[in-house]
């Protein structure tokens, strides 16, 4: 009759612990085997005399830990001396392990006596850790639960394992090694489970060992051993593994460069085009040849317009294959004998002979850039790019650094006016870019400096020549220089990316002097117009709250205006922003309209509130029947889609009247005030009704209401 058996109870936390660390050991021994497949014979050796003692310590340790975790209702103690004996087969068990699994092909007879061999020193493992507690009478083994042990031992070692491997590898080839690792892990763990389970403690029994080496001793202390001895070995194995990538990524470079170098100080490796050292080269030798004075050669620089905002939008990879594509179609335009390099990330160059005037070279620079705006079709998608041509021609530009240096600055010309065209150098070309620069370096320090200032030029209702709003206009008092116009400052700031500085300082003084108004007793909606850069920002949104929480002004009480043309550059983005901006609540205006290329269709999709007609309708409208008829469509086209209609640049008293006749809503121009500052404007109001300063709203058909309720509501809300 069997002896009754003593109930075990179990240490959740020791289980835990005992199951991470043999998953962390599975992982650490792939990692060492693939430290002895790569390494020399005496590396070898050493890293599997090193593994084999980090991971043989790791499959101690989980013994161990499984059997402190099955806790006895007695007190118990371990012989240390025993517990010592147990980590010997455990390191043999690794070595093998790793010897069996370094070689890459074992037979199935060598991988079935490994498992044998893996299976029983495992039971070793166990059974000796078992034994490190000395009770009388001894431990009950169960054969059913040993034989299942050796069997789950042999089947993960011999089955399992191999195909695990393999399996895993082809399904997740960046998480191999982790998923094996938990599922070897938990079999090994299992496994050891079921040979510390065989071993049943009597009811009768007691300890002899009680006194020496405790379970709450082994708790911390094995965990803290193996985890030092497998990080140590961890560490070197990824410092080894790094190391051995370095060497054969050095050997491969050395083994290339030879045969590459011609080829890498000649060519751009992305297009195949000559850099831009050898593009020079070539220039010197045909400058330097006898046929330069009868057959001049002409450089053209060729700049992509918008390339950088394009791989800002697809990515580096995507605007390589744009680049790619658009040098192959370069090659194919050009003559045998013409040279094609490449510089700059966007910027290609050809030098070519045989053209003996400058219209004939004009024609080639025009079939360029009509060339280069053809569609490249891209990873399925259709991809348009204008270009920038600057040409310059020898004997005009005598050197190659002149010619280099005229060329980029003709192609500078072609960009600040727009790009998609060319230009062919001309002296002084130079200079115009030198002022540029100096006035875009003085025009950073502009606000710092208290250089600029918003003007406000009022719109009156047509209707009865109340006061509708005003539009704030930029102005930069230079000085030195003077009042600078916007039409010479505003293309600098575009051209050297201070659009969005200066953007957001209108909006925010715009809002700051209509708060000041507001305190003097006169609420004057503000137009602010947006630029292209702004409307593509993407804080644009938040940056229009912030300034409106800010300066606490109703959004009805700012106008964003943006341009036809701006508005019509990518439809598709700007209804996105027109639709964000609405859902703040602020009014949206379509500026300039009638120079543009409006749809209809995309016109009565946009949340705008207001057309205003281009002063260059409004200024013929008194001699022209056809400004008339022009200006007419577009209030009746206003009308039809909800929109108020403002007339800009009204001069004269027969425009005006005109504009009346065509029921347009709001008239604004030097016939009725000329742009003047926040406080010049103010006394504006006031000279105009003598006994108090009114409160005006935004014109719509609940004019008389919206403002002030919209001034209350914020004013209680803050």
């Amino acid at each position: 009759m069997s002896p009754t058996l003593m109930a075990v109870e179990h240490d959740g936390l020791a289980h835990l612990a005992a199951w991470l660390l043999a998953v962390y050991l599975v992982y650490l021994q792939g990692q060492v085997v693939r430290r002895v497949q790569a390494a020399d014979r005496d590396a070898a050796l050493a890293w599997g005399l090193v593994g084999s003692l980090a991971a043989g310590t790791g499959i101690w340790a989980v013994s161990l830990l499984g059997l402190v975790a099955e806790r006895l209702p007695i007190e118990v103690g371990y012989v240390p001396v025993l517990v010592l004996v147990s980590w010997l087969p455990a390191v043999t068990v690794s070595a093998l392990t790793i010897a069996l699994y370094a070689r890459r092909a074992p037979r199935p007879w060598v991988r079935l006596v490994g498992g044998l061999v893996m299976a029983g020193g495992l039971a070793v493992v166990a059974a000796t850790a078992v034994e490190s507690r000395v009770l009388a009478p001894g431990v009950q083994w169960s054969p059913a639960l040993v034989a299942a042990s050796l069997s789950v031992t042999l089947f993960t070692g011999t089955v399992l394992a191999p195909s695990v491997r393999d399996m895993v590898r082809r399904a997740l080839p960046l998480q191999a090694d982790v998923v094996v690792a938990l599922v070897l892990g938990t079999a090994f763990r299992f496994g050891q489970a079921l040979m510390v389970s065989a071993a049943g403690v009597p009811e009768e029994a007691r300890c002899l060992s009680v006194g020496q080496l405790s379970g709450a001793t082994l708790l911390w202390l094995l965990p803290a051993v193996a985890l030092v001895v497998c990080v140590l070995v961890h560490v070197a194995a990824v410092l080894d593994a790094r190391a051995h990538r370095m060497r054969e990524e050095l050997r491969r470079h050395l083994d290339d460069a030879s045969e590459a170098l011609d080829q890498a100080v000649q060519r751009d490796a992305l297009t195949g085009l000559y850099k831009r050292q050898a593009f020079e080269q070539r220039l010197a030798e045909m400058l330097e040849g006898p046929g330069a004075a009868i057959d001049p050669p002409a450089v053209l620089r060729i700049g992509l317009d918008g390339f950088r905002d394009l791989t800002e939008r697809y990515g580096d990879a995507f605007g390589d294959l744009v680049l790619r594509q658009l040098a192959w179609r370069l090659g194919g335009l050009v003559r045998e004998h013409d040279v094609v390099g490449r510089t700059d990330a966007d910027e290609f160059l050809l030098l070519c002979r045989g053209w003996h005037d400058e219209v004939r070279l004009a024609h080639v620079a025009q079939r360029l850039v009509e060339a280069m705006r053809a569609p490249c079709q891209v990873d399925d998608q259709d991809i348009r790019l204008t270009c920038s041509v600057g040409v310059a021609r020898h004997p005009a530009s005598a050197s190659v650094a002149q010619l280099m240096a005229h060329a980029a600055d003709a192609m500078l010309t072609v960009r600040r006016a727009g790009g998609n065209a060319y230009c062919v150098y001309r002296h002084g070309m130079d200079l115009d870019g030198t002022d540029q620069v100096e006035l875009q370096r003085e025009l950073r320090h502009a606000i710092e400096r208290g250089q600029l200032a918003l003007h406000f030029q009022p719109k009156l209702r047509a209707a009865d020549g109340m006061l509708a709003g005003v539009e704030a206009l930029l102005r930069w008092q230079h000085p030195v220089h003077g009042a600078v116009s916007p039409a010479v400052f505003i293309p600098v700031a575009e051209r050297f990316g201070l659009i969005g500085e200066l953007g957001q300082w209108v909006l925010d003084a715009a809002c700051r002097q209509v708060r000041l108004w507001h305190e003097a007793g006169a609420d004057v909606p503000v137009a602010v117009n947006l630029s292209a850069h702004q409307l593509r920002q993407h804080d644009l949104e938040a940056c229009v709250r912030e300034v409106l929480r800010r300066h606490r002004v109703p959004a009805r009480m700012l106008i964003l205006e943006i341009t036809e043309s701006v508005a019509m550059d990518d439809v598709d983005a700007s209804i996105r922003v027109f639709d964000m901006l609405d859902a703040i609540g602020v009014q949206l205006s379509i500026d300039d309209f009638g120079t543009g290329y409006s749809s209809l269709s995309y016109l009565r999709r946009l949340p705008a509130r207001q057309l205003k007609v281009d002063r260059s309708f409004v200024r013929d409208l008194d001699t022209s029947h056809d400004a008339q008829a022009i200006a007419g469509a577009v209030v009746r086209l206003a009308h039809a889609l909800g929109m108020t209609v403002v007339a800009e640049g009204v001069e004269t008293e027969a425009q005006a009247a005109i504009l009346r006749d065509l029921d347009c809503d709001e008239l604004q121009g030097f016939l009725y005030a000329r742009p003047m500052s926040g406080a010049d404007l103010l006394n504006w109001l006031r000279q105009r009704d003598p006994g108090s300063v009114s409160r005006f709203a935004v014109h719509n058909e609940h004019a008389d209401q919206a403002v002030p309720s919209a001034w209350s509501q914020l004013e209680m809300v803050n």
